[in-house]
């Protein structure tokens, strides 16, 4: 009995020290120990990996939704041309449609914080999501996946009411996400009721070079080189590849989250000064020292990104 007893003091105390530390490492750092666990692990892409990846023409038009992710209701699937999508119903007639588009540098398919996350807004929510499997490099580029995502949104605002339904996207989808709506707005369809970026990649050739030392995940030199790759014979400033050059006018409620240690920090506070300045509904969410898509991350900064997006869906 002693011996339980000692050891279960034992554990208690470890117990104990380690909420101290990391209580201590987040008063201290302002971070807390997941999120600095996190951005650690991350591997940044190099010049390497790039010169590997650049002209490998994988079919990735296929994907599946990871066993251990649970949904809420059924996922149906269908193509739109060629692209899949994945579709799951909302709760009722009175729910939102969220609209997502995975980031992955136009290159990646989903990643499973991507299926976690909309898993669990869906629950919180009752919102319906559907989430396309984009044309991705090297076997296609921007103008092959904008007609299609184009298509897409016809399809859903010819199913449901457009008030319903919000896009939403993160990183290269976030610049899809916008770069989409400014496309519905010039081409008169009825818009959606909200856009939330998350860290969304609005300027392909851009990157603030001075925050690069802080971002542990992206790589300003590879980015510049896949977004050129992305944009292909188009104009890379061009709104349809980088829509922090586009008309901001007319543009639905935005929500724009972002971390201050993303070398997309600076675009994405411009796209929020351009987006303020044209008149726009929009709000900036800053996370001090959080990293690229510190939304989807698995630590308290993500999860509280992750229900305040949540209560923006619910609006």
């Amino acid at each position: 009995m002693k011996t339980i007893k000692k050891i279960l003091w034992t554990l208690l105390g470890i117990v104990a020290a380690i909420v101290i530390i990391g209580g201590a490492i987040w008063l201290i750092d302002g971070r807390s120990p997941q999120a600095i666990i996190v951005s650690h692990a991350i591997t940044k892409s190099t010049m390497e990996d790039y010169n590997n990846s650049k002209g490998d023409t994988t079919d990735k038009s296929t994907v599946e939704i990871p066993d251990d992710v649970k949904f809420p209701r059924e996922i149906r699937q269908y193509r739109v041309g060629d692209m899949q999508v994945f579709h799951m119903e909302a709760e009722n007639d009175t729910k939102p449609i969220v609209l997502y588009i995975h980031g992955g540098a136009y290159l990646n398919n989903f990643d499973p914080l991507h299926w976690k996350a909309m898993a669990e807004w869906a629950e919180a929510t009752g919102c319906g999501i559907v989430t396309p499997n984009y044309p991705l490099l090297y076997r296609y580029t921007a103008s092959d996946a904008h007609p299609l995502m184009m298509q897409l949104y016809r399809l859903l605002v010819n199913q449901y009411p457009s008030k319903r339904v919000i896009i939403m996207g993160d990183s290269a989808g976030g610049g899809f996400t916008l770069a989409l709506a400014q496309e519905i707005r010039n081409d008169s369809i009825d818009s959606p009721s909200r856009l939330v970026l998350i860290s969304p990649w609005v300027d392909v050739l851009g990157g603030d070079d001075t925050l690069q030392e802080k971002d542990t995940f992206l790589n300003a030199e590879v980015l510049r080189k896949v977004g050129a790759d992305w944009a292909d014979e188009i104009d890379p400033r061009d709104p349809m590849i980088s829509p922090l050059y586009g008309d901001m006018h007319g543009l639905p409620p935005t929500d724009l989250f972002t971390g201050t240690w993303e070398i997309f920090y600076t675009d994405i506070v411009k796209t929020y000064d351009k987006m303020k300045a044209a008149g726009v509904d929009v709000r900036l969410h800053e996370a001090k020292k959080m990293g690229h898509v510190y939304p989807l991350w698995p630590c308290p900064e993500g999860s509280s990104a992750r229900k305040e997006i949540a209560e923006i869906i619910m609006q």
